[in-house]
């Protein structure tokens, strides 16, 4: 076992064949090595054992963007790198990561030779999406408030769609309880705003607390599946409000944030 709770502690589970599991003396210790360099080299200072689980305290470590090795150091200071066998993608561990305040992401990951790997990244506060299902006039979406404080009961919220390199705004009303939200996206106010001149009208989503102006772009990056605009493909709608017929999905950008395209329906859409 190789992962990263919640708190941002490591937390490893050793086995005999690593060679470190019957180590009796009890004091080597863990360090992290960026991206192989040898001269940049950051001990764990906090780091508990007891049998063959180890957990090591990452709060406070000065890590720049970039994957670092694991490294098991000696009592004579050789290191070694560590192996796992586990992929480090856990969704229920990741959802409780997500639903707490951070400014940066430390994720165990393993590499194609099985090398236990430490990725750092920073990170903004988002709206996770877990779910979005196409109705014949709206789509409704669900998911949860990610890297951010999260607030006990029930909270008022809007979705707030804009219409990309265009002034046009849709806001409707969303649900927020224990920091999980549900909204129903109304479709015919983007029909009506719909330009025909532009071939493409993107509308991007948005989540806002009442009262804060803080907002909150939806995306998805719980699953660690990249590249999901040619992976996944939802339903669409087709509505007419006093014009041609604008065929309307939703659709993942480039960054894995949730869209939805609008197109004239005879013109179809790519």
């Amino acid at each position: 076992m190789s992962r990263i709770d919640s708190g941002d502690v490591l937390e490893l589970r050793l086995r005999e064949s690593d060679g470190q599991a019957g180590d009796a003396g009890g004091s080597a210790s863990l360090a992290l090595r960026r991206g192989g360099d040898s001269e940049v080299v950051i001990p764990i200072t906090t780091v508990r054992r007891a049998g063959d689980r180890v957990r090591a305290d990452l709060n406070g470590l000065q890590l720049d963007d970039g994957t670092w090795d694991v490294l098991w150091v000696e009592a004579d200071g050789r290191t070694t790198p560590l192996a796992t066998r586990d992929p480090g993608l856990n969704l229920s561990e990741r959802v409780a990561y997500l639903r707490r305040p951070r400014r940066r992401e430390l994720r165990a990951i393993r590499d194609p030779r099985g090398r236990l790997r430490l990725r750092s990244i920073a990170v903004t506060p988002y709206a996770e999406v877990s779910w979005v299902d196409m109705g014949a006039e709206s789509v409704t979406v669900s998911g949860l408030l990610a890297y951010t404080a999260q607030r006990a009961g029930t909270t008022s919220a809007r979705i707030v769609a804009r219409q990309r390199a265009r002034s046009g705004v849709v806001e409707t009303p969303a649900e927020l309880v224990d920091g999980r939200f549900t909204c129903e996206i109304p479709l015919r106010p983007m029909v009506a705003a719909h330009d025909p001149e532009r071939a493409h009208n993107e509308w991007d989503l948005w989540l806002r607390e009442d009262g804060s102006e803080t907002e909150l772009r939806l995306a998805a990056h719980a699953d660690d599946i990249v590249g999901k605009k040619k992976k996944f493909v939802f339903a669409d709608a087709t509505l007419t409000e006093s014009g041609p017929a604008v065929r309307i999905r939703p659709y993942y950008t480039a960054e894995d944030d949730l869209s939805l395209l609008a197109t004239l329906a005879d013109k179809g859409a790519k």
